[in-house]
């Protein structure tokens, strides 16, 4: 605890000026009495010193009485001169609100989302702030999936507290520890860290959050150190969450549809709930879910017949605290096969990757010569043949060459394996890249203008992704019979990620958008763009007119796990203490307590001076 301060000093002289100089007057005064003829004064001695008492500027005795009548009007107008007791905190110190704005702080507690909360919390912090008589920089910080600075070490009180009631919940993960980054490098740009004794360049953090999505009770920081004030202290939330969704079309039977959902609860949920798919706003199936003891999950598939491609909508019945994580969504693609043609020496193409296009495009392919019509195929390639120029739907190439894409080898090179590759590229993933040994044919030039380079070994770039007219073809510099590619998992893994990219749906699989994704499209002119993530769930439709619907999916959220207990920063004890608790802390309330066990041990003593008199 701090110095202590009055907020209202001239109110609370007045107060206690007027109340004294009325209990002394009252003291004072000579009471009006009827005049009354008796016998004997022997029986009213004991009135004697009363009548004294009240004799006009008669000197006062002093007793006991009037000492707790005095100290009660003190402390009376203590209370109404707001005695506030203030932390260490000096001119011009740095304070830093950092707001969880992610999806579980819509969670509702009562009749507020813990968001709200949080705000309300804040306010009050910044209001003691500047109350105090200091003259803080404060800074707000939103601690979304991209963190974001409301306002920068600001000296306004409007211009905080607008900044924080400026801030709106999201249907997103967020990211604490990336805000807390942002707010240490920052702070900490300077040269060197801030020192010991300089208390005014150390950062103050207040973590406004329910704390569930920290891994640890600490978060590190350079440039400061603070506490998480949090959101929620009750026992418990009760929620149940979608947070996992896929749709998977049959292989044989396209019109059969498989739905999976897994459903999470948190440690106070529910032991079971409906799940209901819908179709716009027909209700196709429902099931009943059930959680065993000690399980914290559980899932369903349904089993739909779909003769078109939709948007489904799976949402749990029923209501709990967190609204956001009970309907996701999933576009289901057409049941129609992809027609998909491979371009070989003679008609002849590598048996394994018909094998493996075949399952990919649920169809068989069709094989022709280099110089046959290629017809209207959704996906065209080309095994061990060059393409005259790019095709205009989206392609494959092992061993191929397109003018001003690459060029061929005067000869192969020995046995490589591939040094590196995009590992961000979903096309990419669990393909098993790593351990693929091969005879280079092809050589691509990268720096080629709309040119990528996916994988890369010691001669250069092996495989390049390239766009034209808004449509994507990859190449691999070398054939299937020249690897040991087509005997492991990674290749057919390799070209059902490849179709899902180059034709979304392609391989019968629903498309699920999370909040925190981006999603790509082409735009009229056929040039690659992309929107997200997403601030709020629900459906949208893509300018390209596609209909997308995004959802939460999230463990973290939904799991609506709290924690009453993180530091940020290292921190000295003092500055730990001085975070956890409140800068300006109102005391007039136990001035008033006070006066109130005075007026008891008044009315005690007065009893007892009467019984004893009697």
């Amino acid at each position: 605890m701090g110095r202590l301060t009055f907020l209202s000093p001239i109110a609370g002289l007045i107060a206690g000026a007027i109340g004294s100089g009325l209990v002394l007057l009252m003291y004072m005064l000579k009471l009006r009495r009827r005049p009354v003829l008796v016998s004997s004064t022997l029986l009213w001695k004991r009135a004697v010193r009363d009548l004294e008492g009240n004799i006009p500027w008669q000197r006062l005795s002093p007793t006991m009485l009037l000492f707790l009548h005095l100290l009660i009007v003190a402390m009376l107008a203590l209370a109404i001169a707001r005695p506030v007791a203030d932390t260490d905190l000096s001119d011009g110190q740095r304070v830093a609100l950092v707001i969880d704005t992610s999806a579980s702080m819509n969670a509702i507690d009562g009749d507020r989302t813990l968001l709200e909360i949080a705000k309300r919390e804040a306010g009050e912090r910044v209001r003691g702030l500047f109350d105090s008589g200091r003259s803080p920089l404060v800074s707000v910080i939103e601690a979304g999936i991209e963190p974001r600075i409301v306002v920068g070490d600001s000296s306004e009180r409007g211009r905080v507290l607008g900044a924080i009631e400026d801030i709106s919940p999201s249907d997103q993960a967020g990211d604490v520890r990336g805000a807390i980054e942002l707010l240490d490098r920052l702070q900490g740009s300077g040269v060197g860290e801030p020192s010991e004794d300089d208390a005014s360049n150390k950062t103050l953090v207040w973590l406004f959050s329910d704390g569930g999505s920290f891994g640890s009770p600490t978060l590190p920081m350079r440039s400061g150190s603070g506490v998480l004030v949090p959101s929620y202290m009750g026992e418990g939330i009760s929620n149940l969450g979608i947070v996992a969704l896929s749709a998977q079309r049959d292989r044989v039977d396209t019109e059969l549809c498989r739905v999976f959902v897994r459903v999470l609860r948190s440690d106070s949920g529910p032991i079971a709930g409906v799940v209901r798919v819908y179709e716009d706003e027909a209700l196709i199936e429902s099931a009943p879910i059930a959680f065993d003891a000690g399980q914290d999950s559980a899932t369903h598939t349904f089993e739909l017949r779909l003769v078109r491609e939709a948007l489904l909508r799976v949402e749990l019945g029923g209501e709990d605290a967190l609204a956001t994580d009970n309907a996701a969504w999933v576009a289901v693609p057409s049941p129609d096969p992809v027609r998909v043609t491979i371009i070989a020496p003679g008609g002849i193409a590598d048996p394994l990757l018909m094998d493996y296009l075949e399952v990919v495009a649920r169809a068989p392919v069709r094989v022709i010569a280099p110089d046959a019509p290629i017809g209207e195929p959704d996906l065209l390639v080309y095994d061990r043949t060059d393409a005259p120029a790019l095709p205009g739907v989206p392609s494959l190439g092992f061993d191929s060459v397109t003018p001003g894409l690459g060029e061929r080898l005067s000869e192969q090179t020995g046995m490589r394996r591939v040094l590196s590759w995009d590992r961000q590229e979903p096309m990419l993933r669990d393909t098993g890249l790593g351990s693929v040994s091969y005879r280079r044919s092809v050589s691509y030039e990268p720096t080629a203008t709309g040119v990528r380079t996916l994988a890369s070994d010691q001669g250069g770039a092996i495989m390049v992704e390239t766009t034209s007219a808004g449509v994507r073809h990859v190449r691999v510099g070398f054939a299937l019979h020249d690897s040991d590619w087509s005997v492991q998992v990674g290749l057919p893994v390799f070209l059902a990620q490849l179709s899902e990219q180059l034709l979304p749906g392609a391989g019968g699989s629903g498309e699920v958008v999370g909040s925190n994704e981006v999603v790509r499209y082409l735009d009229e002119g056929g040039i690659e763009r992309s929107v997200g993530p997403f601030a709020q769930i629900g459906v949208r439709t893509l300018p390209d007119g596609r209909r997308i619907g995004v959802s939460l999916l999230s463990e973290q959220e939904s799991k609506l796990a709290t924690r009453e207990g993180v530091v940020i920063g290292a921190g000295d004890g003092n500055q730990s203490v001085r975070a956890s608790g409140r800068v300006r802390v109102d005391l007039w309330r136990w001035f008033v307590g006070i006066a109130i066990v005075l007026l008891l041990i008044e009315w005690v003593w007065y009893l007892n001076k009467v019984r004893i008199a009697s």
